[in-house]
């Protein structure tokens, strides 16, 4: 008896870990792309990259066109996940353009975004008074990172409390903390 309670504790135990683990998460699924070049590097180049490529940073700006939207970003280095890493320097900026209508308060200035696709041209335009090179990926996916949560610098603590009986002679009490 002592030893099937075990083995049905040991058993909701893991699947609460993994429900906890991955059952919560809402991070976009990032496809893999060649991050080999920057897009500062691709606005330079002699030639345009024939594959696609995966960068991504921050929102910008967008623009709302006709028939496709445009979000200038801030370009990061890119993490396993392909979560740009803000705490990086730099490495230019780009304009993903998406066929039809993105809503602007998505896409927000600050979001974080990734984009793959193809390089179709390299576009003058202004930062500010200063003119930019941007290279204008067609985009096949663009995916929209959640937004940050507050970070807490206060610990918690929170208290468990669980209690068994097996019969007469058996029964537990137990107690747990975490920060």
């Amino acid at each position: 008896m002592l030893e099937s309670m075990r083995e049905n504790f040991l058993l909701v135990g893991l699947i609460s870990l993994l429900l906890n683990l991955f059952g919560c998460s809402s991070n976009p699924v990032i496809t893999p792309a060649d991050r080999s070049l920057s897009p500062k590097q691709t606005a330079t180049a002699s030639t345009l990259p024939n594959q696609p490529m995966q960068w991504g940073g921050v929102v910008i700006g967008i623009t709302n066109l006709a028939q496709s939207s445009e979000v200038e970003i801030l370009a990061y280095p890119l993490d396993e996940e392909g979560r740009p890493m803000r705490e990086s320097a730099s490495i230019g900026r780009f304009i993903a353009s998406q066929p039809g209508y993105l809503e602007a308060a998505d896409y927000a200035s600050g979001r974080m975004v990734t984009a793959t696709g193809r390089i179709s041209t390299i576009r003058k335009d202004l930062v500010g008074e200063a003119e930019y090179e941007f290279p204008v990926m067609l985009c096949e996916q663009l995916a929209l990172w959640p937004k940050q949560r507050e970070s807490r610098s206060k610990p918690r603590i929170r208290f468990g409390f669980g209690a068994s009986s097996g019969g007469s002679s058996y029964g537990s009490i137990g107690i747990g903390f975490g920060l």
